[in-house]
């Protein structure tokens, strides 16, 4: 049996040791990216996070988004790009107690958007997984918060501006 599978495959081009040639440095390293996604099981980070930089603050209101009166946050990424600290300019109260920054898991991302799952989150989507967040950079210096199972297109009212430094 084992031998009648060599032969079915062993002219089909695409098995042939002629044309696959590995050995260039161009298909080594792009073998070794492949490989090393594999292992860690996510795609490498698409968003690029200076599109983040600098301090942040959420409208959800008429007043002056970056006044003194407004929380403001920075967005922190970890090195591979799959974890995201969103520390925040002082103590907030939240459903959860005080705390000066939460912390997610990057869960996918494009070169606009980004899909966070926040450590800790007790709201359940419809299937019981905890619910997860796609944050979309609108326009330079401006987001919108939505949730993953909503529909496309449809976003909160809070409205995410960068703020001069």
């Amino acid at each position: 049996m084992r031998a009648s599978r060599r032969m079915r495959h062993a002219g089909h081009p695409s098995l042939s040791p002629k044309i696959m040639n590995i050995t260039t440095p161009t298909c080594t390293l792009a073998i070794a990216c492949l490989l090393s996604q594999a292992a860690v099981g996510q795609p490498a980070l698409q968003f690029d996070a200076k599109q983040l930089s600098g301090w942040w603050a959420e409208s959800y209101n008429t007043d002056v988004t970056c006044g003194p009166q407004n929380l403001r946050v920075r967005h922190e990424f970890s090195a591979d790009g799959r974890r995201l600290l969103l520390r925040f300019d002082r103590k907030w109260k939240t459903e959860l107690g005080e705390t000066e920054k939460f912390e997610a898991t990057v869960v996918s991302s494009t070169e606009r958007t980004l899909t966070i799952r926040y450590d800790g989150e007790t709201r359940k989507k419809r299937n019981g997984q905890p619910v997860e967040w796609e944050l979309s950079i609108v326009a330079p210096g401006v987001y919108r918060w939505r949730e993953t199972e909503w529909r496309a297109g449809e976003v909160n009212t809070v409205v995410g501006l960068r703020c001069p430094e």
